[in-house]
């Protein structure tokens, strides 16, 4: 039978019976006649059925589409773990927990302060119906106890870390020595040796109860923490504290530092100083002007305790008086 391109030849069984459309038939049909795949497709749909639009704008607005829907899911996704992570992320918490306690701090040293200037009114009220003693007195204790904010010529010896040690070639900065809680105590001890009326670290006034410690590397002094470099002012004559200082076992720490760990130390002397007042610590003892101090009250003296093999019995320890009778 004669066939004519494009079109299938007439179905009927093969010897081997295999169908038109078994697979290789098909094969067949392909190798003899591959215009034969078209008159599939137009079998499969038909020339009625309609087709979806296959063009250039449909597949742009299809790809624009595409791409905004994956930003938007993509920037969904990551503010959602940004947020995860800074609420769980525990520098964060103890940050804020920081800043918390920094304006609690904040708000305290401001309602300290108004107490404060309430009592120094108190004082001055108190104070204007007593002799000059009285104020003399009072005076005395504040500076001794850095009450007062002070202003006078100085000095400051300031001390900082030192510069960055060498390292081998090719490997990063290298490693700083670090100023101490025992370097600045020390300092501070010196300057006090050499006749300082006055001294502040960094701005901190320091008493005879000021504690100067370390929190890992920070230095604290009443607690509060300190950075480099840590400027020591001390009133007083420049030349008599600095020569005090460098004469003493103060001075030598300070220079053998300096010289083996690079430990950076400078003097800069100043014609007017002005030191704040320290915080008003816990009142230890007071006194009413014009008032007789009272007498300390008096200890009772101590009794040793019973011993059974010393003890004797009470009517042996009693003593015998004129009008008592002799038991015996």
């Amino acid at each position: 039978m004669s066939t004519r391109p494009g079109k299938l030849r007439e179905e009927h069984p093969t010897p081997h019976g295999e169908t038109p459309y078994s697979p290789t038939s098909l094969l067949r049909a392909l190798t003899a006649d591959p215009y034969s795949v078209d008159d599939l497709r137009e079998q499969e749909h038909p020339a009625g059925e309609a087709t979806p639009p296959d063009n250039r704008a449909t597949r742009t607005i299809t790809l624009l589409l595409a791409l905004l829907l994956g930003f938007v899911v993509s920037a969904a996704v990551v503010d959602l773990r940004y947020d995860a992570a800074a609420e769980d992320s525990p520098r964060a918490l103890l940050e804020q927990e920081v800043r918390d306690t920094r304006a609690e701090a904040d708000q305290l040293e401001e309602r300290q302060g108004e107490l404060e200037a309430q009592i120094a009114e108190a004082q001055g009220v108190v104070l204007d119906g007593t002799d000059d003693r009285s104020a003399e007195e009072l005076a005395a204790h504040e500076q001794a106890g850095a009450a007062v904010a002070m202003t006078g010529p100085g000095i400051d010896l300031v001390l900082d870390d030192s510069a960055p040690l060498p390292s081998s070639p090719g490997a990063g900065p290298g490693a700083v020595n670090r100023v101490t809680d025992a370097d600045v105590q020390i300092a501070v001890n010196g300057l006090w040796a050499a006749g300082a009326e006055a001294i502040a670290v960094n701005g901190q006034r320091v008493s005879s109860t000021t504690a100067i410690r370390t929190a890992g590397s920070a230095v604290l002094v009443d607690f509060r923490p300190l950075s480099p470099p840590y400027r020591i002012t001390a009133l007083g004559d420049p030349e008599q504290l600095r020569t005090g200082v460098e004469d003493s076992e103060s001075g030598e720490y300070l220079a053998d530092i300096s010289s083996r760990y690079g430990i950076q130390l400078a003097w800069e002397p100043g014609e007017e100083l002005t030191l704040p007042a320290r915080a008003v610590g816990t009142l230890r003892e007071a006194t009413v002007p014009g008032a007789e101090p009272e007498p300390a009250p008096e200890t009772p003296p101590t009794t040793a305790p019973d011993d059974p093999l010393t003890r004797q019995p009470d009517s042996a320890a009693a003593t015998t008086g004129p009008d008592q009778e002799d038991p015996l």
